[in-house]
């Protein structure tokens, strides 16, 4: 629980019985987190005080979420670069047919809600904590031409767009690098925030002396380029790149997925620096100011018959002048998968869809099994990170002394082990085999490990509670 206090040391409800409740609760889910909310209280008095909380007025998401977005300000201020990837996600409640907080997702017939996430990492892909999440559903979906969505999208201010999204997560991002003038940081995301205006935006802020946040975006459009005067050519970014002189090769591993089968490919990287015409959407202003971007391009080179070469086109305001930053840069947006598996977890892992809870009810219960995936994701890569920690930064004793008795069968140490030791151990409850040559374990077998280790634990008080004290 130690965690937990020190995670919600900033929550105020204005009412110290709530705080304490909260601390209670977001213990009892986390130690259950694929669990339903009674089965996590094991008992019908604490099912009902959880359910009273969580309908209390006073209870509301914005605090839970300021409480945990304060503690991971706090870890980020310790970072010199820290990375924010953000991405959206949706959650399917389709057989929840009496739910008003739902709409539309894909199609008419499935119903749910969109969640917005941004989360801070270092460029080693430690998890710091969540920093941004907004909800929201459709009313209804657009059924539109391509013809009719196209004017739609050039009258409408972005504003009122849903794409809105990603550029108040860049603005925010901005706020963060202006709190901490020490820290580099960086906001990433996939094509779909691949949007003219963070550019705008971003060469609007740079050319001030306000906050400097940067940007690395996988680009959705080969944009055309312009002259540093602002004339619009015929040329688009990714035929320039390539009459570059390569800046290097590197070959990168290719995971296998349902569509390809896993292979080498070997990249060659090109960068340069260029400025990005307007949109043709967007009306030409008098006099138009160039947006300077920098874009790197990663190409395969020769492709197995019948596959699709591998390309990927990163833009960022950072400078990339030599094979070193590139392939630092590419790093830097591999980090972004981070927050495709904290999607995971808090899905798969803390089963969000199945919740039976509605509107403010359960936004605030969210907040905290978003706290929740946020904790077991940063176990998992502190323990590759750093392997060998005492686990005692992490676990209390009696959790690593009861899992070292249930897995080794055998009294504990006098000295704990190391982190990763102990991670292995605990993955080895949710099914990990823990064999040397067995990769390190992944986040499902660490959210089973975690419900199973906290079973243990919990027949391990019982045994104590009739027979007395145990070694462990």
């Amino acid at each position: 629980m130690d965690w937990v206090i020190e995670e919600l040391a900033r929550l105020s409800f204005g009412d110290k019985r709530l705080d304490k409740r909260a601390q209670k609760i977001l213990t009892k889910l986390s130690r259950n987190a694929t669990d339903s909310i009674p089965a996590a209280c094991s008992g019908a008095a604490e099912t009902k005080a959880t359910y009273r909380f969580f309908d209390n007025d006073q209870v509301t998401p914005e605090k839970i979420n300021k409480a945990h977005f304060d503690a991971t300000f706090a870890r980020m201020e310790k970072k010199p670069i820290v990375l924010i990837p953000q991405d959206t996600t949706t959650l399917n409640f389709s057989t929840q047919y009496e739910r008003k907080d739902t709409g539309p997702t894909t199609k008419d017939a499935a119903k749910g809600m969109q969640l917005h996430c941004a989360i801070a990492v270092t460029p080693e892909k430690v998890c710091l904590g969540v920093v941004s999440r907004k909800q929201w559903h459709r009313k209804e979906l657009q059924k539109l031409t391509r013809a009719e969505r196209n004017k739609k999208d050039y009258s409408t201010p972005i504003e009122d767009k849903e794409s809105y999204r990603w550029l108040e997560n860049y603005k925010q991002a901005n706020e963060y690098a202006a709190a901490l003038p020490n820290t580099m940081i960086v906001s990433i995301a996939d094509r779909e925030g691949d949007i003219y205006e963070i550019y705008k935006e971003a060469n609007k802020i740079f050319s001030s002396e306000g906050a400097k946040a940067h940007f690395l975006i996988r680009a959705k459009t080969n944009r055309r380029i312009c002259s540093e005067s602002g004339k619009k050519t015929s040329n688009k970014i990714k035929e320039t790149i390539r009459n570059e002189k390569p800046l290097g090769k590197m070959t990168i591993h290719v995971a296998e997925t349902k569509k390809r089968k896993a292979r080498e490919a070997h990249m060659t990287i090109y960068s340069k620096s260029i400025c990005i015409a307007w949109p043709d959407k967007i009306r030409k202003e008098k006099p138009y100011k160039p947006v300077t971007i920098t874009a790197v391009l990663c190409t395969e080179n020769n492709p197995p018959a019948g596959i699709p070469a591998i390309e990927w086109l990163l833009i960022t305001d950072l400078s990339v002048s030599t094979f070193e930053e590139a392939c630092e840069k590419i790093q830097w947006y591999t980090c972004r998968w981070q927050i495709e598996i904290f999607f995971k977890i808090l899905k798969s892992g803390c089963t969000i869809e199945k919740l039976q809870l509605t509107d403010k009810n359960f936004s605030a219960c969210l907040s905290f099994y978003m706290i929740i995936a946020w904790r077991i994701l940063y176990v998992v890569i502190l323990g590759r990170h750093c392997p060998d920690i005492s686990c005692e930064c992490i676990f209390s004793k009696e959790e690593w002394q009861t899992t070292y008795v249930v897995v080794n069968r055998k009294k504990p140490p006098l000295v704990p082990p190391k982190l990763n030791d102990m991670i292995r151990m605990v993955a080895s409850l949710g099914g990990y085999l823990n064999r040397k040559s067995d990769p390190e374990p992944g986040v499902k077998t660490m959210w089973i490990g975690f419900r199973n280790m906290q079973e243990h634990l919990r027949a391990k008080e019982a045994f104590e509670a009739v027979y007395g004290p145990t070694c462990g």
